[in-house]
């Protein structure tokens, strides 16, 4: 049984997550009415390129060539077990088990593991969304790194670069907590 914190987490996560997707859904609306055939915008001095485009595969087109039946399991259905499996364990696991118990009582382990789960969750079904109604995913922005551009992106493969830096920079903060010995007046992350 869910206790009241963890179900307030959920209702928190799933209420992000749906905010975030149609956020991604209606950037990517507005591009493709507004971009598409277009030349490219350069903002912030040439550091952000905004132009639209829309593909078929994965980041950087990857597996677009593939069979449509393959392209179809590759890049919809294992997403969808990808994200069930991550949602089965964000419901079953402890948060402080996830991330360690970095700010007593797990309330920095929470917040970390609901922005996490929001930002996964977004932008797998942001993308989802865009391969099971257009077939395509639609992209508009991508950034200039001392001329080196990153590929064309949208805000659903924001949210899941953006969940890989809180969970490394989470993970790096725990990690000195973890190897420095326990207060014993500090109260146990299983205390929770």
């Amino acid at each position: 049984m869910l206790s009241s914190s963890r179900f307030l987490l959920g209702i928190s996560v799933v209420a992000s997550t749906l905010g975030l997707v149609v956020l991604d859904q209606w950037t990517k609306a507005l591009a493709a009415a507004n971009l598409a055939g277009k030349d490219a915008v350069h903002l912030l001095g040439g550091f952000v390129v905004v132009v639209y485009t829309s593909n078929r595969g994965a980041f950087l087109s990857l597996g677009s060539g593939l069979p449509p039946l393959l392209r179809t399991i590759i890049l919809i259905i294992l997403p969808i077990g990808a994200l069930a499996l991550f949602a089965w364990v964000f419901v079953r696991r402890d948060a402080t088990k996830a991330f360690g118990s970095a700010a007593g009582k797990g309330g920095y382990a929470r917040a970390t593991e609901a922005a996490v789960a929001a930002l996964v969750f977004s932008g797998g079904i942001g993308n989802l969304i865009d391969r099971i109604l257009y077939v395509r995913v639609r992209d508009f922005v991508y950034f200039m790194f001392w001329k080196i551009p990153t590929g064309i992106m949208n805000l659903a493969d924001l949210y899941i670069l953006a969940a890989l830096i809180v969970a490394v920079v989470a993970a790096a903060i725990r990690s000195p907590r973890a190897r420095r010995p326990r207060d014993k007046s500090e109260p146990d992350s299983t205390d929770i």
